[in-house]
Formats: structure tokens, sequence, C-alpha cells
């Protein structure tokens, strides 16, 4: 393996040293000091760790790792990462399919070659304690029609045996949460005290690095070279670009290499396995290391994904709890709750009350696996996981009114929502499978859709309101003179209850009225037409006018002179059917004869506009004899003189 050899040792040291100095001047501007720590372990037993990757393809391949005879499993952890957005599918492991929770992801980063790439575990502590086996079959299956580089092709297993013949080992399990840039900074802070006598193993999960010239990775700890890693491991000898996993188990204070790691203090090529107790100083609580890409100029750096510690520590094993995992549905709170120590480190601190509270509350906004670092003693602790699955509630897509019309009751309101299903609506306490609601009068709802989860969204809906009465009546006639009876005519739509009013007062509730007026007056009659409530009301008026007796008004003078001013001899009559006036001179000779049996009142009638066969008349006296019947046949005879005055 590179730098392993004895003739050009030193000179590669110098090259390497300088390489890492560029590097970290190169990127220095994008160093942040943060990991997240997924599992940390005191127990008697052992630790062992392995993977295997297609790299960018599919098929199969297998690995061996170390679990000493007569163990049980502990703690056991199926790791796969997704590359872009690819759909679901199985990772096959001994047989059984394993197929990810899309919501159960403990670590997303951006990546120049993919845009995301998230990392999911699955717990089968269970599925190993039923046979427990150190020979694992991985099978990637193919995935068809996805974009370049989209996909997921790796899987890594992370086993903790509990043996009681065993020495006590500790182990902390980091997981990345940089986006790739090329160069990855961290730090690794709370971990147990490390004893250095014994070895300290590190053991790097990378994948998507094809070879150490151009994209390999520079190792670096605490300003320690450890090497160049980057090439297949052999179980990934098939597939390129498939990286380097580093290969151990850890029992009896001895760090052992599987597969072609070795357990030296270099890593280098396929060899991503190191003893860093060397680095470190005894009783460290952890150590800080930067992966760098060997060449930076390519534009796809390696995937950083796991980093597995295992030494030994002077710290007692102790027994913890922590609440079982759990589903809310978003913007739900939940409140934590640890047990087993003094001090407690919850991560991650986004969302909580505190994160350094036996029992924090928990607000997140998706699903979110808590880590809680739990010490008994002074810098003694192991972590508890709790995994918070956030479900998403109903989305509503779109939603459809129709009004009502008033008096009716007659509103609808669809809903068209998406979510788990079946949904259910309500309109108040009662949930039915319809999206429809009907017969609602106007109005502000709540409308409520739950889905399966329990998960519900609510939304305010107001129903218009549309009020189609029209309300219109004649009246016949509209003037008259005491008695005078009106028929009331009613042409409203959309109606179907009628109130009558005259000044206010009370007629008819029928759908036509009829009234006589006895007295003289200026009457207001008012209509008024709803539709089943009275609130879904139009209202119209009329005025009657009923005058005392006939009224006539007939002038005593008229100047037929053309100059537009009283040229015509009129008469103002109101209350009349019929009329006939005659027009005598001096000596009784009839001049004029004006009669008419079918009078609109009240109505002003040109009578006689000066002339006699033509010729204007002279001026003088003339007089005029009438005859009117009014609209209740009474009769009555008027008699006068007119002066003509040209």
């Amino acid at each position: 393996m590179p730098l392993r050899g004895t003739g050009n040792f030193c000179m590669k040291q110098i090259v390497f040293h300088i390489a890492v100095l560029l590097t970290f001047l190169f990127f220095k501007g994008s160093i942040v000091n943060a990991q997240n720590l997924f599992h940390q372990d005191i127990f008697y037993g052992g630790v062992t760790a392995g993977g295997f990757s297609t790299g960018q393809g599919a098929g199969s391949g297998t690995f061996t790792l170390y679990i000493e005879p007569g163990s049980t499993i502990r703690n056991a952890y199926l790791f796969s990462y997704r590359q872009g957005h690819a759909p679901l599918v199985p990772i096959t492991v001994n047989g059984t399919p394993y197929v990810f929770d899309t919501l159960n992801y403990i670590m997303t980063a951006s990546h120049p070659a993919v845009n995301s790439i998230k990392l999911y575990f699955a717990d089968i502590t269970t599925d190993l304690n039923s046979s427990i086996t150190s020979t694992f079959n991985i099978t990637v299956p193919n995935q068809f029609g996805l974009p370049i580089n989209w996909g997921w092709f790796t899987a890594f297993i992370y086993i903790e045996y509990e043996n009681p013949s065993l020495s006590k080992v500790a182990t902390s399990l980091w997981v990345n949460d940089k986006d790739y840039v090329g160069y990855e900074s961290y730090t690794m802070s709370g971990m147990n005290p490390i004893n250095t006598a014994n070895p300290v193993g590190l053991s790097l999960m990378l994948d998507r690095a094809c070879n150490i010239t151009n994209d390999g990775t520079i190792v670096n700890l605490n300003s320690n070279a450890l090497g160049i890693i980057g090439l297949p491991d052999a179980v990934n000898s098939l597939w390129a670009c498939s990286g380097s996993k580093g290969h151990f188990y850890y029992q009896n204070n001895t760090l052992n290499g599987l597969d072609d790691d070795t357990p030296d203090n270099l890593m280098g090529g396929a060899d991503a396995l190191a003893d860093i107790s060397t680095f470190l100083s005894n009783g460290d609580t952890g150590y800080s290391t930067s992966l760098a890409l060997n060449n930076p100029s390519p534009g796809d750096p390696n995937s950083n994904l796991l980093l597995i510690n295992a030494y030994t520590t002077p710290c007692d094993t102790f027994s913890t709890s922590v609440i079982s995992d759990t589903v809310i549905c978003k913007s739900e709170n939940i409140q934590l709750f640890a047990s087993g120590g003094t001090n407690y480190y919850w991560l991650p601190e986004a969302g909580l009350s505190n994160p350094n509270l036996v029992n924090p509350m928990a607000s997140p906004d998706s699903t979110t696996l808590y880590t809680v670092r739990i010490e008994n003693t002074i810098g003694c602790s192991r972590t508890e996981n709790v995994l918070v699955k956030v479900n998403e509630p109903p989305n509503i897509n779109s939603i459809t009114i129709t009004s009502s019309i008033c008096g009716n009751d007659d509103g609808n309101i669809s809903v068209n929502a998406t979510g788990t299903s079946p949904l259910q609506y309500s309109n108040g306490n009662v949930f039915q499978s319809s999206n429809s609601f009907s017969n609602l009068a106007t109005g502000n709802y709540t409308i409520t859709i739950k889905d399966n989860n329990g998960c519900s969204k609510d939304t305010i809906i107001f129903i218009p309101e549309i009020n189609p009465v029209n309300t219109f009546f004649t009246a016949n006639p509209e003037t008259g003179i005491e008695p005078l009876l009106v028929d009331l005519n009613n042409q409203s739509t959309n109606a179907n209850n009628f109130v009558w009013t005259i000044d206010n007062n009370p007629l008819s509730n029928s759908f036509n009225a009829s009234y006589t007026f006895d007295t003289s007056g200026l009457y207001t009659v008012t209509l008024i037409a709803y539709n089943n409530l009275p609130q879904c009301a139009d209202t119209f008026s009329l005025q009657i006018i009923v005058y005392d007796s006939l009224m006539i008004q007939i002038p005593n003078v008229f100047t037929p002179n053309n100059d537009g001013i009283n040229d015509v001899f009129s008469v103002n009559v109101d209350g009349a059917k019929e009329i006939k006036l005659s027009i005598l001179n001096r000596w009784g000779d009839v001049i004029k004869v004006y009669e008419n049996n079918t009078l609109m009142s009240p109505i002003t009638i040109d009578i006689w506009d000066g002339k006699f066969k033509g010729e204007f008349v002279s001026d003088g006296v003339y007089y005029y004899v009438t005859k009117i019947i009014d609209t209740q046949n009474n009769t009555y005879n008027y008699q006068g003189f007119i002066h003509v005055l040209k």
C-alpha cells in the first residue's frame, strides 16, 4: 500500500504533508467544525463493521465481519445512502430485503454531482439475534431510467456484540453532516476518556472515490497525516468508484483489520482503518480530523458517510433508557425523556426547549432522530436515540364553493385534498368519508381533513349568499277621487311569502291585493316579498293619490297670437273619465265642441286654438258649457266665460 514502503518513506511523507498544507490553504474558507454523534456506548464485548458498494452500478458482493462465538447482538445497524432523489429500492442482506423509510434519514448534505445525499439507517438487531452470522451478502438492484449518478449503491453494517467473557469496549459512531466541497473538517468531542495504552480504532466509510490520484481522500488527524485512501476494497473490486471502507473488529483491547484493512497507524489505497492512539493523549475525549480531496480540481468530491471509533476507557458500564420512537403530526410538540444519568445533552438542538434537560420539549419541523448523550459520572457517557417521525398533515389542493340561495340553505362545499389515505372530513365533530358538504346556509364553516395517521388540517370557508328575490307590482289606478278602489297586481319573482302595507300598516299577506281609499291623501303602498325567511326580502313601493272630488281647472282668458304663450284654451281635469265641452259666441252660436270619453286622469286637454272655420275669432267674451262624468260615474255640469285677447 502507498506510503508503507521503507525506501522512500521520508520523502513521500514530506510530499504528503505539503499536499495536506496546500489543500488546507485552498479550502480553509470552507472549514466548519461540527458533526453528529449517532451512537456511543460502553459494554463488555466487541465491535465490528464493514461495507460493500457498487460505486455507480448494481450487483452483489460479500464481506465477512467477526462476531465472537457465544455472543449476543447488542446493537446492529444497516446504513445506506441515496444520491439525488432516486425512488425506494430494496437493499438485500442475506436474502432479506430492506426498504428504508425515506423520512428516517440521519444525514443530509449537498453534493456537486447529485445535489443531494441522504444517509439512512435501519435497526437490524433483532434480525441478527435470530440468526447470528458474520458473513453478509449484499445485493443492490438495478435502477433504470434515473438521471446520471442518482440511486442507491451501497450498504454498511455496524455490529456490537455483547459477551461477558470479553473485555470492556467503548465505541463512538459519527455521521457526516457537511456539504461536500472536497475538504471536510470534523471535531469529535464528548467521547469517553480514551485509554491510549490500547489501540484506538478509526474506521472510515467513504464512497464515490475512483482512484487516489484524482479523487483520493487525504486523511489528517490532529494535524498528523494518516494517508490517502480511495481505492475500491477487495469486496468492491468489480465496480468503479466504490471508495474505501474500514473493515475491522475490536475486542479484548485489540484492533483487528478485516478484508484489506490493517490496524496500524496509517491509511492508504483501499485501507481505511487506522490505530490513532499514537496521535492522542491519554484521557482525551475527542480529536479533530479532516478529509481533503487529493486533487481539488474535479467537481465530484467523495462522499464521507461514517466515522467509527472503537477504543477502551476507564469509564464503567451503566444502563440508560429513553422514550420510545414516536410519531407526531407537524406543528405538534412531544416531550422527550431519558434516564440513567446526571447530565443530558440532546442533539440536534434545533426545535428543543432546552437541550440539556432530561425531558426537553421537542417541536421538530420534520422527522428527526434525536440523540441524547447521557453522562453518568463526569466525562463518562453513552447515547440513546429516539426517532420522532413527523407526519405531514393533509394538503388542501382546491376548494369548490356553491353559494346559498337566501332562504333555501342550499350552499355546498367540496374539498379536494391529498394525504395518507383514507382521508376523512368534518364540519364539526362528526367525520365522514365524503369530501362534500351540502344544504348549508351562508356563513363561516370550519372544515377539518384528517388522514389515516391522525394528522389533520383545518380551514375556514365562507359560503356567500345570493338573494334572487325581485319585488315589483302595479296599482290600478294610481290616482283618483275618494272613494278610490285600487287593484294591486303582484309581479314579483323568486319569492313565496308576501306582506302588503299601506303607510307601514298591514294590509294583506296574499299574492295580490286590493284596497278602497275612503279619504283623500297621499298613500304609500309597499310590498315586501321574501323566499322562506324574512331576511331574504326585497321591497317595492308605489304612491297612490286620492282626491276629495273631481278636480277641474278652466282658465278665463287666453291669447291666441302665436307668441308661444297661452295660445291655446286648455282644461286641467283629474278624476274624470268622460268630458264634453262646447264654446259659444255672444249670440249663442256654437263655434267649437270637444268630446272625450276615454280620459286618463289627471290630464291637460287642449280644447280650442281660438279659430272658427280656419280664422281667428275677434277679441271678446265667449262662453263655455261642459259636462264631466267622474270615475265613480258621477256627472258634473260647469259653465262660464272666456276672454279672447290677441
